[in-house]
């Protein structure tokens, strides 16, 4: 942390006094930018709890960001022009004493909250971002967790919001020292004033960052909506508001006109929280709609006409406005928490005393936590060395907190002494004496189902669709048994244990080319469920085109086998180019042209996905459901047009269908034999997939001999 053995940046009074005026009106009271906080904010809160209803809410982010770089800059260029000099240490000094408080007692709540309520199995997940959020690099965690295809099924924690604090701490921290540069680069160019090279500076950085980020956001767009880089346009068009407004402070006047440009700001905000969904690229230029909107807003300051002093004077408007931060802090905590707390997703009933919970604690925050901080000149907060040095400790404090849970571990299951009892996973559905498989007791807890993953050496056979390549793993040798290469994405990951035994016990040889959130079944261009990424979607179209080529110029495979995730890329979208049969009987007739056997395996369900909030696993439900049928997905449900099955049998090569092991005449099961069956709400646990030995051997069996 800067301490105030850093010295105050002097800058060249002549310079000041000719290219930083000084304000030609005192600090006032803005009520715009009150009115602007209580509406980001009140769109962030109804979109998070009424997603539906207010699809776009999450532009109230971007409207903070604007706010953000508008105020620091207007801040900095004040002191500059009033004292000559910016005080790194103090700016830096206050900001800290100004914003941890309120947030660190919110992470500790967090903290407790997950203690209390959540199951062990997420505590370590939690404990990392809490401790992310801690030191202000959540939306880093959360861009890393984007490009991890396996942690796409981490639960949202009660601090993921702490991503966009993490992007303004970080605004704050380079921020002034660009402005300080810009100056001391203006007091040596007498040519230029100090208010010319600042706007040259945040032109420069709203074009280039406006022009990476729809660069990236088209590239990869979940890494670029945490992305610092591809939101500091937003930042740099409120500080080159906050230049313009130094040489005229009210371009729209104060009448009909600033009237006008300030309603259309507001709508602008508005239709995009009202039309905006996440299907549009995001931030990109699509955010220009917001942050236009707040420019507007904050360039008209407070009109005296058409009802626009009273609309943004308003006393309820202010009031959220005021508290606008502290609501922030505490909305998603309980938004997450809750939900665990009562067993059960949100119900309008909950959504409403959230809502009015975190305007309450937003309020008791200001005047418990933020206004005292503020005011009173206590000793330890005296100086900016004094400052930094108790926050310093307050963080480390709440780091520790979170410790525990991030290093939490939890064991995975064993399989019992005896390898496969009668009614053990799997088994236990084809085995009539076993009961109701359902209710078979588990083998160990819950928690310990959600890191019952494949060992660390199948774990590296498998690349994300990102990297644009593949890795071949060998199992087994050529001892007169078939040769067999599996081709899929991460659910093939979860069959690779289970086939490897049964091909190795033979003495054969098992080859995989596995490629996450890749449906890896065509070389034509294919999206998801998920959308249609154009960058993305030919990374895993030629990363496909290379893996049947390298199997087809392998002539010691005998069988291909192909799985994947089927349900996840078709949609009725048509636009997002879904997988379809004919694409898959073309990779089909490729492969069976190269003299390659081919034999598909159908890809079993999903669980019914009911944890709170989304992302949870099967042992989320399983833990708060009253019975495992609440997790269960109806048989109904579960059938789907399957393009893979179709082509399997449309080309007359081999299919193998696992439903019957996992689902009953009326409903397909998330516990099975005493085993959870998935880790999270889609992939297989280890337990039960190694369950499948038996079963799958026999229906393998036609391709287990060698080819003639």
């Amino acid at each position: 942390m800067p301490t105030d053995a850093i010295r105050d940046a002097p800058i060249a009074e002549s310079a000041i006094a000719r290219a930083v005026p000084a304000a030609t009106q005192p600090p006032r009271i803005r009520f715009e930018i009150q009115a602007l906080r209580a509406l980001a904010v009140l769109g962030v809160l109804l979109f998070h709890l009424w997603p539906q209803r207010l699809p776009g809410g999450f532009v109230g982010v971007d409207v903070f960001f604007v706010v953000s770089g508008f105020l620091i800059t207007d801040h900095i260029l004040r002191e500059v022009a009033r004292r000559h000099t910016v005080s790194l240490p103090r700016f830096w000094a206050r900001r800290a004493v100004r914003l941890l408080p309120a947030s660190l007692t919110v992470l500790v709540a967090s903290t407790v909250g997950v203690w209390a309520f959540v199951p062990d199995g997420r505590w370590a997940q939690f404990g990392g971002e809490i401790l992310a959020s801690v030191f202000y690099v959540e939306n880093w965690a959360l861009a890393a967790q984007s490009v991890d295809y396996m942690a796409l099924s981490n639960a949202k924690s009660p601090v993921q919001h702490f991503w966009s604090l993490g992007v303004e701490e970080q605004f704050y921290l380079l921020w002034p020292v660009l402005i300080i540069g810009a100056l001391a680069l203006a007091a040596r160019r007498a040519r230029h004033g100090a208010t010319h090279t600042i706007a040259v500076l945040m032109i420069t950085i709203m074009v280039a960052s406006l022009v990476y980020s729809i660069v990236f956001t088209y590239a990869n767009p979940s890494v670029a909506y945490f992305s610092t880089f591809t939101r500091a346009w937003e930042f740099a068009a409120g500080g080159l508001l906050a230049v313009v407004l130094r040489r005229a402070p009210s371009p729209f006047g104060a009448g009909g006109a600033a009237s006008c440009a300030s309603w259309i700001g507001i709508a602008m905000i508005g239709i995009a929280m009202v039309v905006f969904t996440g299907a549009l690229p995001f931030p990109s230029y699509t955010a220009a709609l917001p942050v236009a909107g707040t420019i507007l807003v904050i360039a008209a300051g407070t009109p005296r006409l058409w009802f626009s002093a009273n609309a943004l004077r308003w006393r309820p408007v202010q009031f959220i406005g005021d508290i606008s931060y502290g609501v922030y802090l505490w909305h998603w905590p309980l938004v997450v928490l809750v939900p665990y707390a009562i067993g059960v997703p949100l119900t309008l009933p909950w959504a409403i005393g959230i809502l009015g919970a975190s305007i309450m604690l937003g309020w008791l925050s200001k005047v418990v936590i933020e206004d005292p901080v503020r005011r009173h000149n206590w000793g330890i907060l005296r100086t900016p060395r004094a400052s930094f040095l108790t926050i310093a400790v307050a963080m480390l404090a709440v780091a520790s907190l979170a410790v525990p849970l991030a290093r939490y571990v939890v064991t995975a299951p064993e399989t019992p002494a005896d390898a496969a009892p009668a009614c053990y996973g799997a088994l236990s559905m084809i085995d009539e004496s076993c009961g109701d498989p359902s209710e078979v007791p588990l083998v160990a807890s819950l928690s310990s189902f959600t890191v019952d993953v494949p060992p660390p050496d199948i774990v590296a056979c498998e690349l994300p669709t990102s990297a644009g390549d593949y890795r071949r793993c060998d199992f087994g040798t050529d001892s007169g048994g078939p040769h067999l290469a599996l081709i899929g994405d991460s659910h093939a990951t979860r069959l690779v244990e289970p086939l490897r035994d049964i091909v190795t016990e033979g003495g054969g040889k098992l080859s995989t080319y596995l490629v996450s959130g890749c449906s890896m079944m065509s070389i034509q261009l294919t999206g998801s469920a998920w959308g249609f990424e154009p960058v993305y979607a030919e990374q895993c179209r030629s990363v496909t085109e290379r893996i049947q080529d390298a199997v087809i110029a392998d002539p010691t495979v005998d069988t291909v086998i192909l799985t994947d995730r089927t349900r996840l890329y078709i949609t009725d979208a048509v636009e997002y180019h879904p997988l379809t049969e004919e694409m898959v009987a073309d990779s089909i007739d490729r492969l069976a042209t190269g003299g390659k056997r081919v034999v598909v395996i159908a890809d079993p369900p999903e669980m019914n996905a009911v944890p709170p909030q989304g992302g949870g696993s099967a042992a989320d439900c399983l833990e708060k459901a009253r019975s495992s049928d609440e997790c269960a997905l109806p048989r109904s449900e579960a059938s789907f047009a399957d393009p893979m099955a179709a082509a399997a049998t449309a080309t007359g090569s081999g299919l193998v269908n696992l439903d019957d092991l996992f689902c009953t005449e009326d409903q397909c099961l998330t516990r099975i034999g005493g085993l959870v069956v998935y880790s999270d709400d889609n992939h297989l646990t280890r337990s039960f997939a190694r369950s499948l030995i038996e079963p799958l051997t026999d229906r393998l069996r036609p391709w287990l001999q060698p080819a003639e």
